[in-house]
């Protein structure tokens, strides 16, 4: 007697379309190039990049208004929370 297990393995990836502008889509897809990620990750990380550098200028002014860096970072939360408001 013969048994047998078989294993299905689906795998789906979303993908979505968006628009840009022929200047955006050259410049992206030569750092693309340059960097050698697929787009979706190069877009994380650009995405990553500047969340990091606007916390860092936001603590850089906070360190010139002799705000602490604990502050600026509840600041930030408070921003972005101000952001993801609808009844803006």
């Amino acid at each position: 007697m013969s048994m047998f297990i078989y294993i299905i393995v689906l795998i789906y990836i979303m993908t979505r379309t968006i628009a840009l502008s022929e200047e955006a889509y050259k410049k992206l897809k030569e750092l693309k190039n340059a960097v050698d990620m697929s787009y979706s990750d190069l877009i994380l990380m650009l995405i990553k990049e500047y969340k990091e550098k606007r916390l860092h200028d936001l603590i850089t002014i906070c360190e010139k208004l002799k705000i602490g860096e604990e502050n600026a970072k509840k600041i930030e939360n408070i921003i972005g929370e101000l952001r993801e408001r609808e009844w803006w």
